[in-house]
């Protein structure tokens, strides 16, 4: 009868799928790098700090994943205090009254096997549009100084600037803007 009982068990538990985590965003190692040609000479990137983000993941379920983060714009980093205002002014990210970019994901796709396409809706300067980013697992497991179940992912992907009213110096500066974005989160 034991026996019995512990295989009822083991076909129910092997029957059952896990469900997916909720993640934090670690704020410390999680940024947006935005690069975009700069006069034909360099490419000239600027750093957006995650100001909240979390993400619903199940490596057995990746099209179940659900992303939502939250980007402080008003604290972009160039490196250069007179650049950084004036891409803070009105013609630019207008960071008085759009301080923030929000994406949230509509759809995910496993592309490989640590490999995806995430789409979803990007709002920046109060302009929303589709946005595809191609991402890749780091890894997933136990955060070996918090032993709480963490994640990473690295992704890339393309806007025009243009799209989102940002169209200043389109003559000098490239209207495609190359995105890296760098997260590391962990089970809330």
């Amino acid at each position: 009868m034991r026996t019995l009982i512990a295989l009822a068990t083991l076909a129910f538990a092997a029957g059952a799928s896990a469900a997916p985590l909720d993640y934090q965003f670690d704020k410390v190692h999680s940024q947006v790098h935005a690069s975009v040609l700069h006069m034909g000479f360099s490419n000239s990137t600027a750093r957006f700090n995650v100001k909240d983000g979390t993400i619903s993941f199940d490596a057995a379920d990746v099209a179940s994943a659900k992303v939502d983060v939250t980007l402080n714009v008003a604290g972009i980093s160039l490196g250069d205090a007179t650049w950084q205002e004036h891409v803070s002014a009105d013609k630019w990210f207008n960071v008085a009254a759009f301080p923030e970019a929000r994406f949230v994901s509509t759809k995910v796709e496993k592309t490989g096997d640590k490999t995806m396409t995430v789409s979803g809706d990007l709002t920046l300067k109060g302009v929303t549009l589709p946005v595809t980013l191609q991402a890749t697992l780091n890894q997933a497991g136990p955060h070996p100084f918090t032993k709480k179940p963490a994640l990473g992912i690295s992704a890339t992907g393309s806007i025009k600037r243009s799209a989102f009213g940002i169209s200043e110096y389109l003559g000098g500066i490239s209207d495609e803007v190359q995105i890296r974005i760098e997260l590391e989160a962990s089970a809330s």
